[in-house]
């Protein structure tokens, strides 16, 4: 996730369409067919740290904080393309000290939504970053917070970029980024259990990666999981400074969700700046309805930075498409 401090995190804008489906809609104005796999358009959309959510027989597009919006949502239209964003969130949390949420995740959890989201627990420091749940009867919200407190919260740094992942067993489990700016302890990626409701911790989280150097630039966020054939389980991540070209995604091959995990890129990223479009990061995956695995990740166009009139817009792509994986 990358903020608007220091070295990671930023803005986003996110989104819901409400799908139609009366007599009186034109065409392409009701949700897409069941089978069809999510918009792959340009957009020209302020958008970090996106996730999509496939349920329903729809797509739903969520990102940042934006526009007064705490979690903006967009719906997939039959026309190909996002809807206008929509306020997926019912309220702050009550952990929460600022209107801003973070590189929220989601997923469905035996009929229920399930979305992990970071805030900063105090109105005067961005960098108080907490992780905490909320749930929702439909996927685009309204989402209601769990609790009082965070469930993730570090002492020494932020506690970023929830990623919830069901693994091939039918087992959950969600991994984040734990920043150590304090005590100067390295950046880590950290993973935990799920109970069935996919909103409680289970058992002691363990250390999937640590360490930042090289092209990584002390930097290590936006954790996702792909599970793999052979049964390992491949973590892709965030490296490098977000308002730079040079942002990028690298990737680790573990030996299950709760690691260990040894880096596929310790020399060069993975997914890196292209023509037209700089800095690819905040990488998140899913599987469409059509069967085929998905990402989606934000990038600057040809203007890279908001000094510079830029925007960080999603890109939803195949996982077949990008480069292979190492």
């Amino acid at each position: 996730m990358r903020r608007c401090w220091g070295l990671a995190v930023g803005v986003a804008i996110a989104l819901v369409l409400a799908g139609a489906g009366c007599s009186t809609d034109g065409p392409g104005d009701g949700p897409p067919a069941a089978k069809d796999p999510p918009p792959t358009r340009p957009v020209d959309f302020e958008g970090p740290d996106p996730a999509v959510l496939a349920a329903d027989g729809s797509y739903w597009l969520f990102t940042t904080s934006a526009d007064d919006l705490l979690v903006p949502v967009r719906r997939a239209t039959g026309a190909g393309t996002w809807g206008p964003p929509t306020e997926a969130l019912a309220r702050r949390p009550a952990w929460a000290g600022q209107d801003t949420v973070w590189a929220p995740g989601v997923m469905e959890v035996e009929g229920r939504f399930v979305l992990w989201l970071t805030s900063p627990t105090d109105a005067d420091d961005d960098l108080s970053q907490c992780i905490g749940p909320a749930v929702s009867d439909a996927p685009g919200g309204p989402y209601e917070p769990l609790g009082d407190e965070p469930l993730m919260c570090g002492t020494d740094g932020p506690t970023i970029d929830p990623f919830p992942w069901r693994a091939a067993d039918g087992r959950l489990y969600v991994a984040w980024t734990q920043y150590h700016y304090k005590s100067g302890e390295p950046t880590e990626i950290r993973a935990s259990a799920l109970d069935d409701s996919g909103t409680r911790l289970v058992g002691e989280p363990a250390r999937l990666l640590t360490d930042p150097s090289g092209w990584e630039k002390l930097i290590l966020e936006n954790p996702a999981l792909i599970a793999r054939d052979d049964g390992t389980v491949r973590l892709l991540y965030s490296g490098g400074f977000y308002f730079t070209a040079d942002y990028a995604t690298g990737t680790a091959t573990c030996e299950g969700p709760l690691g260990p995990c040894e880096r596929d890129t310790p020399g060069r990223p993975w997914h890196r700046r292209g023509k037209g479009m700089n800095g690819p990061g905040g990488m998140s995956v899913f599987t469409g309805h059509d069967g085929q695995v998905w990402t989606v990740f934000h990038a600057w166009g040809d203007r890279v930075g908001y000094d510079r009139g830029g925007r960080r817009s999603p890109h939803v792509v195949r996982l077949a498409d990008l480069p292979p994986l190492p």
